[in-house]
Order: C-alpha cells, then sequence, then structure tokens
C-alpha cells in the first residue's frame, strides 16, 4: 500500500500549529515559574499577603510563586469550583436549547419561526445570565460595580462589533416584515435552500443535497421567497419536422386533460402553451403545471415520463441528431486527374525552390 502524500498545504498548517503550540506551552512555563527564575521581589508576578495568626495589631507575611498561588487557591477553591460548575450548567442549557430547536419540529410556519427566534434569545439569555452570576460571586456586594461593568463592556462591544448588531437587528427585521419563515424555500445569493433556522445573528439553508449554508442576517440583501405562490414545472417536448403538428397538438391536449390524475403534485393544469422553438433538427412544444416549489423537480420528472409514454402510444417519434456521410469519387476512375497531380507536385517543387532562394530577404521592419 503506496504511503498517503502530504501536501504542502497541509505540511505548512502542521509546522504552523507545532509552533503555535510550543510558543504557548513556553509562554504558560514563563508565568508559572517566572518566580522561580526572578528572586527579585520587584520582578516577582505572584505576590500574596497572609496574615500572621496571634499577632496583635495583625501582621502579614508576604508570600511568592507557587506559595502565592496556593493560597490564593485555598483562599478562592469554592468560589473556583462554583465557577466551573456554573461554567457547565451554562454549556449543557445552550447545548440542550440548541438541540431542541433542531429536533422540535412544528407544522405552523410562522409558530417555527418564531420558536427558531425564542431559542436563539434563550441562548444568549443564558450566556449572559452565567456571566452575571459568576461576577457576583467573584464581586459579593458590589452589584453596582457589576452592572456598571457589564453596561461598559456593551459598549465596547457595540462599538467594536457593529456588524453583530447589524446582524441581530436584521434578523429582528426580517422575522417582524415576515420575510421568510422557517420551512420556506428561499433563493440568497445564489443559494437554494429550505430555512431551517432563522437566529438572531445568522440564518441556515439547507439544500436538497443536504448542504447547509449560513448566512448573516444583515448580507441579505435580495431574497426570493418561493413558497409565497406556485412555482412552474415546465416540460419542453420535441418531435421532428416529418411529424403532423396539429395531429400531435391535438392528441397532446387530449392527453393533458387527465395527467392530474397520473402526475401527483399538480395544482393547476397542466396546460399546452404551443411552439416555443424550431431546432436545428426538432419544433419544440412547450407543456406548463402550477405546483408547489417543493415537488417542482419531481413533477417535471412525472410529467416528462407520462409524455414519453403518450408519444410511443401514438407512433410519434422522438428526433435525435443524425449525420449523412457522403463518399468523394474515387481518383482511380478519372484518369485524366493524373496529370493534374503532376503538375501539382511539379510547381510544389518550384514554390519550395523560389522560397529557398529568396529566404533572407523578408522584409524586417516596417518601414515602406
Amino acid at each position: 500500500m503506496k504511503k498517503e502524500e502530504r501536501k504542502p498545504q497541509n505540511t505548512k498548517s502542521l509546522i504552523i500549529s507545532i509552533i503555535l503550540w510550543t510558543l504557548g506551552a513556553i509562554a504558560v512555563l514563563l508565568v508559572l515559574f517566572w518566580d522561580v527564575m526572578f528572586q527579585d521581589p520587584s520582578m516577582k508576578l505572584f505576590v500574596m499577603q497572609k496574615p500572621i495568626a496571634g499577632t496583635d495589631p495583625i501582621e502579614y507575611q508576604t508570600l511568592y510563586g507557587f506559595d502565592a498561588m496556593g493560597y490564593w487557591f485555598s483562599r478562592n477553591y469554592s468560589t473556583l469550583v462554583f465557577t466551573v460548575v456554573a461554567i457547565a450548567v451554562v454549556v449543557l442549557l445552550v447545548a440542550a436549547l440548541s438541540v431542541i430547536g433542531r429536533t422540535l419540529r412544528v407544522k405552523n410556519k410562522k409558530i417555527a419561526t418564531t420558536l427558531s427566534l425564542v431559542f436563539s434569545f434563550l441562548k444568549w439569555g443564558v450566556i449572559i445570565a452565567g456571566v452575571v452570576i459568576i461576577l457576583t460571586k467573584w464581586m459579593p456586594g458590589q452589584m453596582k460595580a457589576i452592572i456598571a461593568s457589564i453596561g461598559i463592556i456593551a459598549l465596547i462591544i457595540g462599538l467594536g462589533c457593529q456588524t453583530l448588531i447589524s446582524d441581530v437587528v436584521a434578523g429582528i427585521f426580517l422575522v417582524a416584515d415576515d420575510a421568510f419563515e422557517v420551512g420556506d424555500i428561499v433563493v440568497i445569493d445564489d443559494f437554494r435552500g429550505t430555512v431551517t433556522e432563522i437566529g438572531l445573528k445568522t440564518t441556515k439553508l439547507e439544500d436538497t443535497g443536504g448542504n447547509v449554508k449560513v448566512i448573516s442576517n444583515s448580507s441579505i440583501h435580495t431574497l426570493v421567497n418561493l413558497t409565497n405562490a406556485l412555482s412552474l414545472a415546465i416540460v419542453d417536448v420535441s418531435i421532428p419536422y416529418e411529424e403532423n403538428l396539429a395531429r400531435t397538438e391535438t392528441l397532446l391536449v387530449q392527453r393533458l386533460k387527465d395527467m392530474h390524475k397520473r402526475v401527483n403534485g399538480i395544482v393547476e393544469g397542466p396546460y399546452y402553451k404551443g411552439v416555443e422553438d424550431m431546432a436545428d433538427s426538432a419544433v419544440i412544444l412547450r407543456v406548463i403545471a402550477k405546483v408547489k416549489e417543493e415537488d417542482r423537480f419531481q413533477v417535471t420528472r412525472d410529467i416528462k415520463r407520462d409524455i414519453y409514454i403518450f408519444l410511443n402510444e401514438n407512433a410519434i417519434t422522438v428526433p435525435y441528431p443524425q449525420l449523412t456521410i457522403t463518399q468523394g469519387p474515387n481518383p482511380a476512375d478519372h484518369p485524366e486527374w493524373v496529370d493534374k497531380e503532376k503538375e501539382e507536385n511539379k510547381a510544389q517543387k518550384e514554390i519550395k525552390k523560389q522560397q529557398e532562394e529568396s529566404r533572407n530577404t523578408e522584409q524586417v521592419n516596417d518601414v515602406k
């Protein structure tokens, strides 16, 4: 078995990853062992003041390095445990909301759209609530300071993440304006798919192949909602020029009258629209039917099958490209051509001779 060749791009990415992980490990080790490497108190990173028991007034012992870190952990381990548990609970709640949002199936599109937006709100609400609770645990009795900090953070986020805010506002207006709903088939940026989720920041589309496209709400400038109205299933039928057009049209119209009984998914029609084109080897007839967008492709296939059966039943041929080959005359049957061939060969020799003799007399410059 041949060894799999590693692409240069993959090798480059691997080298960059190794370098970054190495630098990160060195940075962590430097932080942890900084106080061990530098004995000067002014260079210490971890410094804690530990009260000495039994002293009045209270005296403090200065701790450095691992001693300071150990003392800090001994005083804050309960808060650390609470923080880890709170983060785990927030992650689990967000994951649970995501799973419920993906698996919950509601037939009413309006309710499904509202639920999608509500779940998105809930996920962000859980994250914000978790941050506030953790800050309250670390800063007890300082709710005003926490609220002020959150306000400052929100202001910084607002200035630095204007795109995020635009996505959120655009998502709210998309739902409020009923531009589309979960379950609708839409075309956005030349991508046709079914809306599976409308969130605060993004909208997700899934095409018939299972490909999912995530689009920022603020980048949705042009949108075609194919679900709002019935779509057209268009079928072109080719017949040869030799076929009787009037007879074919009469039989085809009769066939279309009861086609909806054989083809499921036709809402209106089908209708015969007439001669669409006169191609190189066929006359093109057009048939249309109004269907739901989600049924358009399958109905088109079923109509084509039914029309093909109709053509066979009525001995109407289907045109196909034909090639006519004509064999040229045999020179042996024309002796008079022999002299002409000799003259042609003689002329070619004279021409080549003239070209050789005049090889160095070609015009080089454009000066006349």
